[in-house]
């Protein structure tokens, strides 16, 4: 039974994940680098994190906050790693010096970081009992609402995961049982085909752009972003998913068209109203653009493309948000090919490789 957990990540997600663990009984290390100094020492002024909304509240006394990556890996029988996207590399070099026999690690959201520290971790000969898993999605809608204090938005409900590769996920369960209600995924390909960020974020705040810029801070998607015109390209995309998703062989878990609207309908869905609270972005570099973008977007077209499926409302919003952030996100991003897949594996090899 697991006793031990480092959270490392200084942003909501890891204060959320750091105050959830705790709450449950974890020993709990919240750990990050020095750029994290101002909120890893709110945590400890105030004595620990304070859990807002839909999850629970009240203060929850974390075990130990620190930026000493040495002393957090070692200390830990399970990693939970809350960190964006392209923060992704730097943490699996930070921890994989530090890594034993018998670790877990487990990214959220995963983003198909599993295929960087599986990289990083052979690089660094890390034992092969350390298994490395993924999550669907994050832990929560989350973010920091004032020092040591971080508000979600909805309930922490049963998260699907997936080892790298796949036939591993069941023992990643087993040794981690009673942390989450954790779900299987067949490998990691589905969940990052099935996380509904890129579906949701990235055509919608570029339709809000004006509106992003001259509101900052205080723009909210979820109140200011979802017009019609929002609604109608989210659907779009989510149609040309669902063409991908049957070539898998899998079927979409929720509508993300139908969460839209159910977000607009205030008066019928009131288990939504901290939800629709939760500010962001604030700019076209925020993450629902920069991550969303460069992960599982780019990672649903690349498959799209082997597969012979067109996309082009998705190939659209990349083509555009590359060009207002002066980027190339499908260069940059976690392709089949940027992954290591050789362009002459079919598809039904990739999937065998991974599962």
């Amino acid at each position: 039974m697991v006793k031990n957990i480092t959270v490392i990540g200084g942003g909501s997600t890891g204060h959320a994940a750091a105050a959830h663990l705790t709450g449950k009984g974890f020993s709990v290390t919240l750990c990050d680098n020095e750029n994290f100094k101002e909120e890893l020492d709110a945590v400890k002024e105030e004595g620990g994190v304070m859990l807002r909304g839909r999850a629970g509240r009240g203060i929850f006394p974390v075990a130990c906050v620190t930026h000493d990556f040495k002393e957090a890996v070692e200390s830990a029988e399970l990693l939970f790693i809350c960190v964006p996207a392209a923060r992704h590399q730097e943490i699996a070099e930070r921890i994989a010096p530090y890594m034993r026999e018998e670790q877990s690690v487990l990214i959220l959201p995963g983003n198909l970081a599993s295929f960087i520290f599986r990289d990083v971790f052979q690089k660094n000969h890390v034992p092969e009992s350390v298994i490395i898993a993924e999550m669907e999605g994050n832990l929560c809608p989350c973010r920091l609402t004032a020092p040591a204090e971080v508000t979600i938005g909805l309930p922490i409900r049963a998260k699907k995961i997936a080892a790298l590769p796949g036939s591993k996920t069941t023992e990643f369960m087993e040794r981690n049982k009673g942390v989450l209600d954790f779900v299987a995924n067949k490998h990691v390909l589905e969940g990052a085909l099935l996380s509904d960020n890129y579906v949701l974020h990235i055509g919608t705040t570029l339709l809000a752009s004006s509106t992003v810029d001259s509101m900052g801070e205080d723009f909210i998607l979820f109140q200011h972003g979802l017009t019609d015109y929002a609604v109608h390209c989210t659907e779009a995309i989510r149609q040309e998913r669902i063409r991908l998703l049957t070539a898998f062989g899998l079927e979409e878990r929720d509508s993300a068209t139908e969460f839209f609207e159910e977000l607009r309908d205030w008066k019928n869905h009131p288990e939504y109203s901290v939800f629709r609270t939760l500010k962001g972005p604030d700019s076209l570099q925020h993450r629902y653009i920069e991550e969303d973008a460069v992960a599982c977007a780019s990672m649903a077209l690349s498959c799209a493309e082997r597969l012979g499926i067109e996309m082009p409302v998705l190939r659209s919003v990349i083509t555009l948000a590359s060009a207002v952030n002066k980027r190339d996100y499908y260069a940059e991003g976690r392709t089949l090919k940027n992954s290591g897949f050789a362009s002459e594996l079919s598809m039904e090899e990739i999937v065998s490789k991974i599962s």
